[in-house]
């Protein structure tokens, strides 16, 4: 068995910590090569890793069996920079055993001996050569495929993954400059931006972080002196808010930038001022912002690279549509998501916008109709008259409102109740369809004021947008049938008008919590349905 021959040797003493700064000079050297046996007998021994068989198999076949780490001139560039990117992922992740086993750097380090000898017969050899290419599989699956589909599922996270091929994934990157294979990273780029901000605050925290606030601190502005205020410039300086280190108690013009700049990271409104919810956010501590990119690492883990040419995304706790072309910003304006409870939380997935619908019609959702329209209805019977609404059967015809003994139903009712187009109409002007299983889509509004509120969470899960007529103009720019003039009159129509797109759109309906913007700048945002609290259960961070 591969891995029982001279254990003795190779265990006598715990495994060293990887040079991260090893470098192997390249050689030419005559190929080695396994054979089936070899991987079966390895896959008895690490029974652990089973479930890669077809991958380890696939791999070694595409290559005629050739080893990929080593050959006759000893340990290759590749497999130094692979071990130093497994210390690295110890070093961040805190881990040790865990996530990488002393039996690997055991073995690497023996070989790496300049006085041992290499052979092709040699079972250790083969091992680290099994051992290199499977925690490889293992260390693509922990950071750049992250939690199972159960585990998706269970914090409401229906956005289609990327898929993930392993052997292909090793084999392409054994094709490419071994020095940058620790910048190989097949992720959404927010995976890789956050990583760097969570050294950064690990590093804060391992100097002892800041002075934590107190419920004695009420507000401070420009102009006030106290020791609070050297806390929040410390805080500041720390966070990269404050650009220069300052000792100084009073309550200054740099200051009062920082704590702009603060607040628009935090989503607060940006008033220089330390009160209310700029104060909370000052108090989160430091090791719950760790989690919090922790927790949204592993959500960039999940979803797809960004698509080529246009797409959109919807942030739901930044409360914010994200019109991108070519993977540049073009635009982005204020949404309104679900509510909190649960029923109405706007659901996490992804699709393509196929549809515009001018001047629609509202179809209110049964559950509506009975929690909301039938009891205002029995209140005031010209209800539906005054709102613009009328009933319909399900083919369409409409059903006269005198006609129906209304105090009859309560839990069920048989027609549909739907709003005439028109400016009053719950879906104002246009609506924008990605036909899926949740009824979710993007419309108008007739209620314009909600989008100055800070938390935008009014709605029973469709996305309301604060600039729809610019998102038209978006999605048939490239359509000559469509000017902006003839966008408005259709907007402004009494007859409904289906509009198909010539080319699908991709929209994304997401759920970042802490997320590195196009300025380089670290964003927070409020849990607002709780996911976090989820999926810290769910990563076990401790």
């Amino acid at each position: 068995m591969l891995a029982c021959k001279n254990n003795a040797v190779i265990n006598r003493k715990p495994a060293p910590d990887v040079d991260l700064n090893i470098t192997i000079e390249k050689s030419e050297g005559v190929s080695y090569y396994l054979d089936t046996v070899h991987v079966v007998e390895f896959l008895k021994d690490y029974a652990i890793h089973k479930n890669y068989q077809n991958d380890l198999e696939l791999f070694y076949k595409k290559r005629n069996y050739e080893f990929a780490w080593m050959n006759s001139a000893g340990l290759n560039e590749y497999s130094s920079s692979f071990i130093n990117l497994l210390n690295q992922e110890r070093n961040l992740s805190k881990q040790d055993s865990t996530l990488y086993y002393n039996r690997l750097p055991n073995l690497y380090h023996f070989f790496l001996d300049p006085n041992q000898s290499f052979s092709n017969k040699d079972s250790l050899l083969m091992e680290l050569e099994l051992l290199l290419t499977i925690n490889f599989f293992d260390y693509a699956k922990r950071n750049w495929k992250g939690g199972s589909d159960e585990n998706l599922k269970q914090v409401r996270w229906f956005i289609a993954r990327k898929k993930m091929n392993y052997e292909t994934l090793l084999d392409t990157i054994l094709t490419h400059d071994p020095h940058k294979f620790s910048s190989f990273e097949p992720v959404y780029r927010q995976y890789g931006l956050l990583k760097n901000y969570l050294l950064k605050y690990r590093a804060i925290e391992e100097s002892g972080g800041w002075k934590t606030w107190t419920d004695k601190v009420i507000s401070l502005k420009k102009g006030d002196s106290s020791d609070f205020v050297l806390s929040a410039k410390n805080q500041l300086y720390l966070l990269g808010d404050l650009s220069k280190k300052d000792t100084s108690y009073i309550f200054d013009s740099p200051l009062e930038d920082a704590v702009k700049k603060f607040q628009k990271r935090h989503g607060l409104s940006q008033d220089g001022i330390i009160t209310g919810k700029t104060r909370l956010a000052l108090s989160v501590p430091l090791r719950t912002q760790i989690e919090q990119l922790l927790i949204n690492m592993e959500r960039g883990r999940w979803v797809p690279l960004e698509p080529e040419g246009d797409y959109l995304v919807v942030n739901i706790p930044d409360f914010k549509l994200y019109v991108y072309t070519d993977d540049s910003i073009a635009w982005t304006c204020n949404v309104i998501v679900g509510s909190s409870s649960l029923r109405s939380n706007t659901v996490i997935f992804n699709d393509n916008i196929e549809y515009i619908v001018f001047s629609p019609y509202w179809n209110i959702p049964e559950h509506i109709i009975i929690k909301e329209t039938l009891p205002a209805i029995k209140k005031n019977p010209n209800y539906l008259i005054k709102h613009d609404m009328e009933v319909v059967n399900m083919s369409g015809k409409v059903i006269p409102i005198s006609s129906i003994n209304w105090q009859s139903y309560t839990n069920h009712f048989p027609y549909i109740i739907r709003q005439k187009p028109g400016r009053d109409n719950a879906l104002g002007q246009v609506k924008f369809l990605f036909p899926n299983s949740y009824d979710i889509y993007m419309h108008d509004t007739p209620v314009k004021s909600l989008f100055g509120e800070s938390s935008r969470m009014f709605s029973h899960g469709c996305i309301r947008l604060e600039d729809p007529y610019k998102l038209a103009q978006f999605l048939l720019r490239d359509d000559a049938k469509w000017s902006d003039r003839r966008i408005k009159a259709s907007m402004s129509d009494e007859q409904q008008l289906f509009v198909r797109l010539k080319k699908k759109v991709p929209v994304f309906i997401a759920y970042f919590t802490s997320w590195v913007d196009r300025n380089g700048e670290l964003n927070f945002r409020e849990d607002v349905y709780h996911h976090d609290e989820e999926m810290r259960k769910l990563l076990i961070i401790n």
